[in-house]
């Protein structure tokens, strides 16, 4: 049986089995008085190495899981598709995208640039599926020199531990900065210790979630909470190639749709209606053929409702004389809606295809949601008049179609500076 911690110093006394997607694993229950011996265990870490130290050596780790005969690797691909729902293929996409970023040159890169000493201890809070989203902060904090616990979420509670497990086999005294811990959230003295103990916490989740941390913990807390992307394929101006409908199609099907880097909707610009009706024909393809290379996870019995609702929706619309339209197989669905508008896809790749007269329109057409957009794909690439465009108004992140979902270590993730929560003066 797997662990779900992963803890520096002795076992823990108390340890218990818990189902998570029916796969069974061992927790760590820690006490309130547990919980403030580990947080003195680890701002008593021996590890003062030099930040360039301190990144080999995360680096190394990270670099198992792009190793295709690593057991950690062979672990990670056994156990995460039953945890996270996702499909094996999923979960080899997953990997080298979760790890890849953590290069050596990279990581110092990022943490060292500023001159601000970092945090002593680094508290992060996980959630949802997507394998290895606590990932990259947990290395940036241990090449900036800070400790660091990782809660972990119940829908992928096992890459981190992995990850800790690498980084003590190649170096068992940077190790000794890194806990990995799963407890059920807003119960128990553990929590109360944790959200007191920590110097800063960076939170992943729901609005209501992260809201709720920063009620218990106040601007300690740098959340990260609901957030969406879209995509857009400029057909107004000269190109070489036809739009990359392969490349949308990867973005839409990566994670099943449900990250905050996959486009919920795709807007077209500009072109003829001949070149509009050409891109949708080969964005279905696309999506059909992922579909058999890259097959979408498990949905619950309300996300496949309200996918069915809205084809429902756009079919009798169809029959009604809209100009509207719907493409489909088992696990993805592309709508054709030639209006502006914005609404939130019921996720699960499918993804509706709206129409804009010019770039200046997308603002006015995101309207209320615009604030939320955390990343914009675009086509064609490069564009740099347009992505500063699209910067000016608030979008963190704006990249070539079928990159949407590999950002570097230096994605301002909701526009805050990456290091926000792990080096002093960047935590609210």
């Amino acid at each position: 049986m797997e662990s779900a911690f992963h803890l520096p110093g002795p076992a823990p006394s108390r340890t218990r089995t818990v189902a998570f997607a029916g796969v069974p694993l061992s927790v760590a229950e820690l006490s309130g008085e547990d919980m403030r011996a580990l947080l003195a265990a680890l701002r008593a870490r021996p590890d003062r190495a030099s930040p360039a130290a301190r990144a080999r050596a995360v680096a190394a780790a990270a670099r198992r899981f792009l190793d295709r005969g690593d057991p950690l690797r062979r672990r990670a691909l056994a156990a995460l598709p039953a945890l996270t729902g996702f499909s094996q293929a999923m979960i080899e996409q997953a990997l080298p995208r979760a790890f890849g970023p953590l290069r050596e040159r990279d990581l110092l890169g990022v943490a060292t640039r500023r001159s601000s000493p970092a945090v002593d201890l680094v508290g992060i809070v996980s959630a949802g599926n997507l394998p290895g989203v606590a990932l990259a902060k947990a290395a940036l904090a241990l090449a900036a020199g800070a400790a660091c616990l990782v809660k972990t979420a119940s829908g992928e509670p096992l890459l981190a531990v992995l990850f800790a497990e690498a980084l003590s086999e190649v170096d068992p005294s940077l190790a000794t900065s890194l806990a990995v811990l799963w407890w059920e959230g807003g119960r128990g003295a553990c929590e109360a210790e944790f959200l007191r103990g920590a110097d800063s916490i960076i939170a992943y989740g729901s609005d209501a979630a992260v809201g709720a941390l920063r009620a218990l913990a106040g601007r300690k807390v740098v959340g990260h909470a609901h957030r969406l992307s879209v995509a857009v394929v400029r057909l107004d101006v000269p190109r070489a190639a036809p739009p990359p409908a392969e490349a949308a199609a990867l973005d839409v099907a990566l994670y099943d749709q449900l990250g905050c880097l996959s486009p919920q909707c795709l807007y077209t610009v500009g072109g003829s209606l001949a070149q509009r009706a050409a891109f949708l024909e080969q964005l279905a393809r696309a999506l059909g053929e992922l579909d058999r290379r890259l097959p979408s996870g498990a949905r619950d019995a309300s996300q496949a409702v309200a996918v069915r609702r809205l084809r429902d929706e756009y079919e009798w619309r169809a029959l009604g004389g809209e100009p509207v339209s719907l493409r489909g197989g088992a696990g993805w669905t592309v709508i054709d809606d030639p209006t502006a508008g914005f609404r939130p896809s019921p996720l699960h790749r499918t993804v509706i295809v709206r129409r804009l007269d010019a770039l200046e329109q997308l603002a006015a057409a995101l309207g209320e949601w615009l604030p939320r957009v955390e990343s914009v794909g675009m086509d064609p690439w490069p564009d740099p008049e347009a992505a500063a465009w699209i910067a000016r108004r608030g979008v963190p992140r704006v990249a070539p179609l079928g990159s949407m979902q590999s950002p570097g270590l230096d994605w301002r993730q909701g526009g805050r500076d990456p290091m926000a929560g792990i080096i002093q003066g960047e935590i609210a």
